[in-house]
């Protein structure tokens, strides 16, 4: 009997553990960010910034996003990102998936609606399009920069994601707007079951 009980807390220790923690690219939980610029802050309507401004957009994003959790999961699991990195990216580039747009490397999301005002969906290949791009970008910050921590590559990756690859050519570059927002959206999609 104590076998069976010894069993069931370790599977409810692994399973708590995965879900809370896991991605390849560093523990966004440990992250520190100062969340979105006041201009983010500003293009969407309100009069604050920072991690208070990422949090009310990933709310605001957050029914849209909820369609898209189950192959947020799947792609996370298969490229080793946080689902609630993915949800981050996503919110910041395209609020919570409504505007979608080809930019000639494949499709991309957009950050600000104003100039596309036709909503769109995104389907499986897009999402794993951006995760692959963000792997991508990830892989080559370890390249060039092999003593860095996980979660200055998943920075490093963030800012050449928005900047281009060649964005980051020192830690200076870690703190580039749309990492510190996506990271803040996140830690919210985290904390609220991504």
């Amino acid at each position: 009997m104590s076998a069976l009980w010894l069993l069931l807390g370790l599977l409810a220790l692994t399973c708590s553990s995965e879900s809370s923690n896991w991605g390849c690219y560093g523990n966004i939980r440990t992250l520190n960010t100062p969340g979105a610029s006041c201009g983010i802050g500003r293009r969407h309507g309100l009069t604050y910034c920072g991690v208070r401004a990422s949090e009310r957009l990933a709310e605001i994003d957050m029914p849209y996003l909820l369609r898209y959790q189950p192959m947020m999961r799947t792609i996370g699991r298969r490229y080793c990102v946080d689902p609630a990195v993915i949800a981050g990216v996503l919110s910041r580039e395209s609020q919570g998936g409504n505007i979608l747009v080809n930019v000639g490397d494949g499709d991309r999301m957009v950050q600000d609606s104003s100039f596309y005002p036709s909503p769109s969906w995104i389907n499986e290949s897009q999402i794993s399009q951006a995760t692959q791009l963000l792997t991508a970008r990830i892989k080559d910050i370890q390249t060039r920069f092999p003593t860095w921590t996980p979660g200055q590559y998943l920075r490093g990756g963030l800012c050449s994601y928005s900047g281009g690859p060649g964005f980051v050519k020192s830690s200076h570059d870690l703190s580039c707007d749309f990492c510190n927002d996506v990271l803040a959206r996140a830690k919210y999609f985290k904390q609220h079951g991504f």
